[in-house]
């Protein structure tokens, strides 16, 4: 059964959290295991576009099927709960480049608004390390800052940009 049909039942919560971790879970033990529709719906939506196709394709579907405008909004809720209990599996899984990386999932992880997230690069690209200072005084820890490191390096030679090396550890760019 797809993930959207359980979502129509009064145990939705838990079939989502569950699904939900699930795939986290799969993605880092065995990326292609077989596993329910309900996680593969999940793990594919992820390995394909992200937390944003995650949303979108749950979007799509409690419109299709019906789902009632309270039930969409905290399906919507509780997707965001979970994307927030599992950020350092995601970013995990986003620096070994098995979730695409795309900025509206980087905000919705670590809880940014756009202008934060612009304001930051431009900090950077000026020789500051305003988004290290952020995540330090957010309680992010140094391996969840490297990992965003990682990200942004990958996406650095993705767009052919040049940004100066982290002043505390050049081996990282």
């Amino acid at each position: 059964m797809a993930l959207i049909e359980y979502l129509e039942h009064d145990d939705w919560r838990s079939v989502l959290r569950r699904s939900f971790e699930g795939a986290i879970a799969l993605l880092q033990t065995d990326r292609f295991g077989l596993t329910s529709s309900a996680i593969d719906d999940i793990r594919s939506w992820l390995t394909s576009g992200g937390i944003s196709r995650v949303q979108l394709q749950l979007n799509r579907q409690m419109e299709e099927r019906r789902l009632t405008v309270d039930r969409q909004s905290d399906i919507r809720d509780l997707l965001l709960v979970l994307v927030q209990e599992s950020q350092h599996p995601i970013v995990q899984l986003m620096a070994d480049g098995i979730i695409p990386t795309n900025q509206a999932d980087l905000l919705m992880i670590y809880g940014m608004s756009e202008s934060e997230f612009e304001a930051i690069l431009q900090d950077i690209s000026s020789g500051a390390n305003p988004f290290e200072s952020w995540m330090l005084a957010n309680g992010y820890s140094s391996q969840q800052i490297d990992q965003i490191y990682q990200i942004i390096d990958r996406w650095l030679v993705k767009t052919e940009l040049n940004f100066p090396a982290r002043p505390d550890n050049f081996n990282l760019n």
